[in-house]
């Protein structure tokens, strides 16, 4: 008989928690931006310390499968890396090392089209714009008949990993063709 993780009431209560869980992580995610942009007056750290202690539970409860034990993981991953990056912008907020860079952000801005093969623009993870911005200056400085949209997505998603990586909210992008080829490369 095959097994069905309908009769199991623990995977049931697992799976509603790790639901529960995504859609708080997702809420948390919205107010972290509104705080940065200044909409709210204090970080959401009590629901940050509340999720933080529920994943550590779920993670710890141990799961009863390996698919079960992926999904927990994920999720683990996923709120780890949003966590991180919450609390370096806060860190930065705090020492004021953030007003300083956006500061020197706005006296430091390039006129456009200053050379005709270097660009420079400025990506913020909470601004879909500027990675439209970013794909039109790749278009402009390597100009590729048919490129399709899913190849403008690739290029889109690369950048927003590697700054997810970085843990970088906002950076500086300098894009130049160096011997016929595009080289993208990021400056904190």
């Amino acid at each position: 008989m095959p097994f069905d993780d309908h009769l199991n009431p623990t995977s049931t209560t697992t799976e509603k928690q790790i639901a529960d869980l995504e859609r708080k992580i997702d809420e948390l995610k919205s107010k972290y931006i509104l705080f940065f942009s200044g909409e709210l007056k204090m970080p959401p750290e009590k629901e940050r310390e509340y999720i933080e202690k529920a994943v550590r539970k779920l993670i710890y409860g141990g799961a009863k499968t390996a698919k079960m034990d992926m999904i927990i993981q994920n999720l683990a991953s996923r709120f780890s890396l949003y966590n991180n990056l919450w609390l370096k912008k806060l860190n930065e907020l705090e020492s004021g090392t953030n007003v300083i860079q956006k500061k020197k952000a706005f006296q430091t801005i390039p006129p456009p089209k200053r050379d005709k093969g270097h660009r420079e623009i400025s990506l913020n993870l909470n601004d879909e714009d500027s990675f439209e911005r970013l794909y039109e200056v790749y278009m402009e400085l390597l100009p590729v008949s048919g490129k399709t949209n899913r190849e403008k997505d690739n290029i889109i998603d690369s950048m927003k990993a590697k700054m997810l990586t970085h843990n970088l909210v906002e950076a500086k992008v300098s894009i130049a063709v160096q011997n016929g080829k595009l080289s993208i490369r990021i400056k904190k």
